[in-house]
């Protein structure tokens, strides 16, 4: 299942906070997609869930100055 962030207009560290609360409310396997049109806010969202979570992110430009960050909430190892 995929959710979605609208982040539009909004400036870190506001979609990261955005985006860990509705993380821990998803199972293991689930999508969020996390849109916005702040470029800083890819690096940051990426590093943040890939580093400290090793959640995987895929990035893509939906139309110039827009992404949408996906974010796939990793199975927790055994």
């Amino acid at each position: 299942m995929e959710h979605f962030i609208d982040a539009l207009g909004e400036m870190c560290p506001i979609p990261i906070i955005k985006a860990e609360k509705k993380l821990k409310k998803l199972k293991a396997g689930e999508k969020l997609v996390l849109e916005t049109d702040h470029s800083c806010s890819i690096q940051s969202v990426t590093g943040h869930f890939e580093g400290k979570y090793g959640y995987q992110c895929k990035i893509v430009e939906v139309e110039e100055g827009v992404w949408q960050i996906e974010i796939e909430k990793s199975v927790p190892e055994k």
